[in-house]
């Protein structure tokens, strides 16, 4: 699997964290789809911070709760899967109640993860998605006897400067200042600036990508 780095530089005045996450596709997507922080951290005034991550592509199931007025996610499972390949799974309970995933498989639609939620009851409120890198990007709530096929961008990511904590829910349709990151397997490092005028722009990485400059 390719993996990518993201460096991400704070040449403004506002103290905050640089978050990664991901917009889903407008077709197909699952009712009640949630956006996440994918990854975050904080980053003070003419200071920087990277990222890196796999990009492989897994089944999240968890729990969505509020801590300090913000929803976040945390997970409880993971299970790797390929989108062109084993891209199908089943969501249900086992013998005891528990919830948890069974029967990854090939059939699902080619570059979509596909989970089908059977019928289950559960003492919690559940919420299943997928991931990228062990980190989940896409949540929505658990409905029994429901399809749900969600498609990642492997290769492109969204930044946003602000108050954030990984896997904290993001309202992507409320957001103006982003910047859109795209990678390949020929261009595996980018960077990213926030502005001595508070604008997210991408930034030239420089060659052997020194620490600073």
């Amino acid at each position: 699997m390719p993996e990518y780095k993201l460096t991400c530089v704070n040449n403004s005045n506002l103290h905050g964290s640089f978050a990664l996450y991901q917009v889903p596709p407008q077709l197909p997507r699952p009712s009640g789809l949630t956006s996440l922080a994918w990854l975050a951290r904080p980053a003070a005034p003419g200071t920087q911070v990277r990222f890196s991550w796999s990009t492989e592509v897994g089944f999240i199931w968890g729990e969505r709760g509020v801590f300090a007025g913000r929803t976040s996610f945390t997970a409880y499972q993971y299970v790797a899967a390929d989108p062109d390949r084993e891209n199908l799974i089943d969501f249900t309970a086992d013998s005891f109640g528990a919830p948890t995933f069974q029967n990854l498989r090939t059939g699902g639609s080619r570059g979509a993860l596909t989970i089908r939620q059977l019928s289950a009851n559960f003492d919690f409120p559940i919420h299943l998605g997928i991931a990228i890198g062990k980190s989940p990007i896409y949540t929505v709530g658990f409905n029994a006897n429901i399809l749900s096929a969600f498609i990642p961008h492997r290769h492109r990511c969204w930044v946003v400067f602000g108050s954030y904590s990984t896997g904290e829910t993001i309202d992507v349709e409320a957001l103006t200042n982003i910047q859109v990151v795209d990678f390949s397997t020929n261009s595996p490092s980018q960077r990213v600036e926030l502005t001595p005028e508070n604008i997210l722009q991408q930034a030239a990485a420089p060659y052997g990508d020194p620490p600073f400059g």
